[in-house]
């Protein structure tokens, strides 16, 4: 008789036990969206920027500080500017860079130089990312006669198709290697006239790289070969360089961008010219 007691107890615990597993299993795919994939992703999450080899400022035989532009628009970076929204897995450069500032995790800086010494919160840069003008329209309701009405025009994260770069190459003799580091990147904008004739490029802020490389670490940019293997922001920029640009500007005695001296086809020919002197750092150095 207790044997047979004994028996139906521990039946009903094992159907509770099934129940109540049952249960929470249903109650967790009914409050969290299914995986949108196979298997999860966790190797991004805890992921950690690869530190930089330590260079003595008496190892630094030679260093040169250049300024660059990665244009979105060259097929090789376009990556870096699709999607415009956020998809499934993939983040844009720009919404990665929008979100970190809104919630505090990236810090930006004033545009007017770029020396990084003072902020700008993300309240300050959309208030100075957006414009009011007046402009008249027809009065639907008398015809003939106009009203004034005022245009927003706000911050669009889509009307950024360009990065500056500031870095600086150098030649380490204690590893006898020619080296780069990045040192900040910008978002840059073009302005556009009323007639819709280009004005020029404004430059929104500067972020300090070493403090976004955490970051850009943790998050995946797009692979076109392998969904599988993408690399991290920071893998595209301050490890294998995975972008297009041309240089703008090489430190010089009068602190000019190469616009400020040269004119059409000159400037790509003055451009190639400093880029001819970074990849011959280590040659001349070492050759006899």
């Amino acid at each position: 008789m207790n044997t047979k007691i004994d028996f139906r107890l521990l039946l009903v615990g094992i159907l509770l036990t099934t129940f109540g597993v049952s249960f929470s299993q249903a109650q967790v795919l009914e409050n969290a969206p299914p995986l949108d994939n196979f298997y999860e992703k966790i190797n991004f999450k805890d992921r950690q920027p690869r530190p930089d080899v330590f260079v003595r400022d008496a190892d630094v035989y030679m260093k040169n500080r250049i300024w660059r532009t990665i244009d979105f628009r060259a097929k090789m970076n376009q990556y870096l500017y699709y999607p415009i929204e956020p998809v499934q897995d993939r983040v844009s450069l720009m919404s990665l860079v929008l979100k970190g500032m809104e919630d505090g995790t990236i810090i930006a800086y004033d545009p007017i130089t770029d020396d990084f010494t003072k902020q700008l919160t993300y309240e300050e840069f959309l208030k100075q990312n957006t414009s009011e003008r007046e402009i008249q329209k027809e009065d639907l309701d008398n015809p003939g006669e106009y009203i004034t009405t005022k245009e927003t025009t706000s911050f669009r994260k889509e009307n950024v198709k360009m990065l500056r770069v500031k870095e600086d190459w150098f030649i380490d003799k204690h590893r006898s290697v020619r080296d780069v580091r990045i040192l900040g990147i910008a978002p840059v904008i073009q302005q556009f006239d009323n007639n819709n004739e280009l004005k020029g490029n404004q430059t929104l802020f500067w972020l300090y790289y070493k403090q976004i490389r955490p970051e850009f670490a943790r998050t995946e940019s797009f692979n076109r070969h392998n969904s599988a293997m993408r690399p991290s922001y920071d893998d595209v920029f301050s490890q294998d360089r995975l972008f297009e640009s041309y240089i703008t500007k090489m430190d010089n005695m009068q602190d000019r961008s190469i616009q400020s001296y040269a004119q059409g086809v000159d400037i790509m020919y003055e451009a190639e010219r400093m880029k001819d002197i970074l990849f011959k750092m280590e040659h001349d150095l070492w050759s006899f």
